[in-house]
């Protein structure tokens, strides 16, 4: 780190050196010779503040992970928050960087699973937060299920220090229960909500519980929790009542979302003073923090990849926005301790296939046109069946003024010509139309969607054009009409799934120094470990960087064969020394059996 900021700093010094005669270069000749020459600003800094990277042990630890939070998203959100947003290309086109993206430290990790390239969140999740590489949908399992893992959570806890997990979806999905549980398939979510209640966790709070009730004569996994010496606090006035001393507390927000019964309500659609994640995380601040050990808290924006699943750019870029006020509790307390606490934001995975640009607005951006959608795709779903249960008989023509009002659109149902896109209207330089008023392609499409939104899910159209559309994952109508909004603000998705590409990673604090560079994701529980004085690394030096070649299976099952042979050889080769051994041991026992008779003789 030393030499790194050394080499920076020669760097500075070189620039400061030449760049009076970069700067002082000019037209002499031609249509701008006669405007003056930008002057550079001087004094700018060209390496990071690394004074809030220490080498401390870090007593309190924070691991935020945005679920489906690749670069994108923080993007997005940055230049959403920006002045004027960029708009049609004239406006200021500034980021405004989020709290977390100011970390003196930003590294990228690997988030692929043992067995595939596309990952999913119960493996990653327990990469990094156990050290082990898995199988996709498995938790805390190797391979072949041969051994389990341990996490960074349950080693803290043995070393003395409080624990939370938190989430705005349930608490047994996926990434939270890579802390706590092992189990052959995330599914399995009655039997991960009974290894949440033995883990002994100081503090759960978020979401509430998947698969509740389990099979039929199996108690009420609230029960269980209690049953195992948990406070359930499930309204505003037991939440604000819980404190230090209250013991092991489970605390599920009050008001969970209409549309699943069980996760946190999406930013966008919670009302003036319900619960939001940062008031989780302050409360568990409070709880845990008396802990003269320390603690370790884990935090997931779960929902960030629910809405990007759901191609529903509006919601995504409200979640994330929503996500580093959760972080900004973790940096106040980073600030009143800023010696031992270290505080890690990453992702799991990207998902979405989510960009920033399209064909249709060209260069242009518009991102304020999300502030149209007035609710996420989750409670558009519920809009929709409540007004088709109203009126079964419900047409298109009669849903316009729901798709207008929730989502901005400007519909016009007797139009014939073809609306132009902005990039083909600006091609043409041609009268631009209202941003958002809906083409007669994009009309059909709509109406094809509210048409097979009306259907049983068995009775829709499963071919390939809708499977691509996310037709068979979501209500079409919802998707169909997200995917649109995002398209008209200069945003796009791909797919319905995940993606692999390798996401950031930002620290702060104690150990902090550690997550920069390019890394595997199960190195952040080794990092993480090392922190917190638990793991003690080995030596950082590595080979000379040479060009990378294509590896094959073939050549990786040659290596395991070549290592079984050797391994066999070794273990032949001991046997024989073992028999060696019996053997030499054997002839010295009769020899020593035959002097012993010799010398009884002679007596």
């Amino acid at each position: 780190m030393k030499k790194s900021l050394l080499v920076s700093l020669c760097a500075s010094v070189l620039l400061s050196v030449v760049s009076p005669t970069f700067v002082s270069a000019r037209q002499e000749e031609g249509q701008f010779a006669d405007l003056p020459v930008v002057t550079l600003e001087e004094g700018r800094a060209l390496t990071e503040d690394l004074s809030l990277v220490n080498e401390n042990q870090a007593k309190y630890v924070f691991l935020f992970i945005g679920d489906g939070m690749g670069n994108i998203p923080v993007s997005a959100a940055e230049y959403y928050l920006g002045p004027d947003n960029g708009n049609e290309g004239n406006g200021v086109a500034q980021a405004q960087p989020l709290n977390f993206s100011q970390f003196p430290v930003i590294g990228l990790q690997n988030p692929t699973d043992a067995d595939h390239y596309v990952p999913d969140s119960a493996a990653t999740a327990t990469s990094f937060g156990n050290g082990v590489k898995i199988d996709s949908n498995v938790i805390g399992l190797t391979p072949g299920f041969t051994e389990q893992t341990e996490s960074v959570a349950e080693k803290a806890k043995a070393e003395g220090k409080s624990i939370g997990i938190l989430s705005t979806v349930t608490l047994n999905h996926a990434t939270p229960a890579a802390f706590y549980s092992n189990v052959e398939h995330r599914n399995n979510y009655y039997e991960i909500g009974e290894q949440m209640a033995l883990s002994d966790f100081d503090y759960f709070a978020g979401g509430s519980l998947g698969g509740r009730t389990g099979e039929e004569g199996q108690p009420d996994l609230y029960e269980v929790i209690k049953e195992n010496g948990y406070t359930v606090a499930d309204t505003q006035e037991e939440f604000d009542a819980i404190t230090a001393d209250s013991g092991k507390v489970y605390a599920p927000a009050a008001v969970l979302s209409e549309a699943d019964g069980s996760s946190m309500k999406y930013a966008m659609d919670r009302d003036q003073g319900e619960q939001t994640l940062a008031d989780m995380v302050s409360k568990g601040v409070e709880v845990l923090g008396s802990n003269e050990e320390g603690f370790f808290m884990m935090t997931e924006s779960g929902k960030i990849d629910w809405a990007e699943h759901a191609n529903d750019a509006a919601a995504t870029v409200h979640e994330v926005i929503d996500f580093q006020n959760a972080i900004q509790e973790a940096i106040n307390f980073y600030y009143e301790h800023p010696e031992e606490t270290l505080i890690v934001v990453t992702a799991d995975h990207p998902t979405g296939g989510f960009t920033i640009g399209n064909s249709e607005t060209g260069y242009n951006s518009y991102f304020h046109l999300i502030d149209n959608q007035a609710v996420s795709q989750e409670e558009f779903d519920v809009i929709f069946t409540e007004a088709l249960e109203e009126n079964p008989e419900m047409t298109f023509e009669d849903f316009v003024p729901v798709l207008e009002e929730n989502f901005g659109f400007i519909i016009d149902l007797e139009a014939t010509e073809e609306v132009l896109t902005q990039a083909e209207a600006s091609e043409a330089e041609a009268e631009e139309t209202d941003l958002m008023a809906v083409s007669a392609l994009d009309l059909e499409e709509l109406r094809y969607a509210f048409e097979q939104s009306k259907l049983e899910y068995e009775d829709r159209n499963a071919g390939q054009a809708d499977v691509i559309k996310g037709y068979h994952s979501y209500l079409p109508i919802s998707i169909a009409s997200t995917r649109l909004v995002a398209r008209k603000a200069g945003f796009g998705f791909t797919t319905v799934a995940h993606s692999p590409e390798r996401v950031p990673v930002y620290a702060i604090g104690s150990g902090a120094a550690m997550f920069e560079g390019n890394f595997e994701n199960n190195d952040i529980a080794y990092k993480l470990l090392a922190a917190m004085g638990m793991y003690e690394g080995g030596d950082t030096a590595v080979a000379p960087i040479e060009v990378t070649g294509k590896a094959s299976a073939d050549e990786s099952t040659e290596e395991e064969s070549t290592e079984e042979t050797t391994e066999q050889s070794a273990e032949e080769t001991s046997e024989e020394s073992t028999e060696e051994e019996t053997a030499e041991e054997t002839t010295e026992e009769e020899t020593t059996e035959e002097e012993t008779t010799e010398e009884e003789s002679a007596e």
